[in-house]
């Protein structure tokens, strides 16, 4: 007999498990936050562009 547990059972029975469920969620909702976030101060560290105002007139 084989003690080895089957490979499709093993992943079978680790989806079931409530933790994976829950870390595959916020792989999926923090994922693309966190590149968001990155892009964000990646802007804010640029330097600040100063054009004249289109609202001033001389």
């Amino acid at each position: 007999m084989n003690d080895t547990p089957d490979r499709s059972t093993t992943w079978a029975d680790a989806l079931r498990r409530p933790w994976t469920a829950l870390c595959a969620a916020a792989a999926v909702v923090l994922g693309p936050t966190a590149h968001t976030a990155a892009a964000l101060m990646q802007a804010n560290a640029a330097p600040l562009r100063h054009a004249p105002s289109p609202h001033r007139r001389l």
